[in-house]
């Protein structure tokens, strides 16, 4: 449903809010939302950042996260082993001494800090897992997604909730509230230009990757994206790697490559048919199916926002969306993901299909 720019008393749920409603000026509907007043908010879902929002205090990286380009990495932040900035990979944890603007692919793995100063840029998404300190502020134009949640004692346009509410239209903020520990922002949700994250917030984003198991087959003619990294004992071109290698431009493979454990595939990848994802890997960020993959092993559980392509054939023993398929299956048309949905071993994927981070193959 399409936000509209409104005061959230006008599109909450509760009882206690009837007949609220909120009058205010140009300035006071410029006001900020600040979040965790003794205590902290969570992302119950991926939330894109629609401007640049600056980190007030150091930061962790609870789960690898991708900036978008023109973020800005300041003095003093420590980026983890495994990282990629800028499509180079970081084998050891480091320290910067200066601020570094991202220009290219850079995905923070898990560990990283991100000292006060650094700026994430519009198109940074953050998931579920992340959690934004006290004194950390949403800015008017930020949107709130259907499903989140304002926790009991969250003040909305001068009133306090006695009870948690649910929202239940979009909402773009327009004017003051103060949202209690204990309230989740849904996925969908926006966080506008001149927000602010506290110190002591914990990040996990939407890593940009997909982390690989062994034995798992990328197709010729599957493209993965800048950032991707290819673990060594990894086969490409035909050489098996003995050193780890990260593409620093997107590449096209003219031959099958078999990827080791401790490989990635960058988000904006193309898995081409015949490529397999073997038991173990994840998806931490949205990857395109040009052609029929396999589930090699085990049991892919697809993330919500994922769509299965038509033509795409379910193994007996997957369960879509809460129905257990009893016989192999055919989609007739494409089927968005939105509720569980697991896909039994044996099962393809046609061209079109979109895995969305979160998935995992077990």
């Amino acid at each position: 449903m399409k936000a509209r720019r409104t005061c959230l008393s006008r599109r909450i749920l509760a009882s206690s809010l009837v007949g609220l409603s909120c009058c205010w000026s140009v300035s006071e509907q410029r006001a900020q939302v600040a979040l965790g007043l003794g205590g902290a908010a969570s992302l119950a879902g991926a939330a894109t950042v629609a401007g640049a929002t600056h980190l007030a205090g150091a930061a962790t990286v609870a789960q690898a996260t991708t900036l978008a380009a023109g973020s800005a990495l300041a003095a003093g932040s420590i980026i983890a082993a495994g990282s990629v900035v800028n499509g180079s990979a970081v084998a050891a944890a480091t320290a910067l001494a200066a601020a570094t603007t991202v220009a290219g692919a850079t995905s923070l793995a898990a560990g990283s800090t991100l000292a006060a100063g650094t700026t994430l840029a519009a198109g940074t998404t953050l998931a579920a897992g992340t959690t934004l300190a006290a004194g950390s502020a949403l800015a008017a134009g930020s949107t709130l997604a259907v499903g989140s949640t304002l926790a009991a004692g969250s003040a909305v346009g001068g009133v306090t909730l006695a009870a948690a509410t649910t929202i239940v239209e979009a909402t773009t903020v327009g004017c003051g509230a103060a949202l209690a520990a204990g309230s989740s922002i849904a996925a969908g949700s926006s966080i506008a230009t001149g927000s602010s994250i506290a110190a002591g917030s914990s990040l996990a984003g939407v890593g940009g990757a997909t982390a690989v198991a062994a034995g798992t087959v990328v197709a010729a003619g599957s493209s993965l994206a800048a950032g991707s990294v290819l673990a060594a004992g990894s086969v490409f071109g035909g050489t098996t790697l003995a050193t780890a290698t990260s593409l620093a431009a997107v590449t096209g493979l003219s031959g099958a490559a078999t990827l080791a454990t401790g490989s990635s595939i960058a988000s904006g990848s193309a898995l081409a048919a015949g490529s397999a994802l073997a038991a173990g890997t994840s998806v931490f960020g949205a990857t395109t199916v040009a052609g029929a993959t396999t589930v090699a092993g085990g049991t892919a559980l697809v993330a919500g926002g994922s769509t299965l392509a038509a033509g795409s054939v379910l193994a007996a023993g997957s369960v879509v969306n809460g129905m257990t398929v009893a016989t192999a299956s055919a989609l007739s048309s494409a089927t968005t993901v939105f509720g569980g949905t697991s896909l039994a071993a044996g099962s393809s994927l046609a061209a079109g299909s979109a895995l969305a981070a979160g998935t995992m193959v077990f």
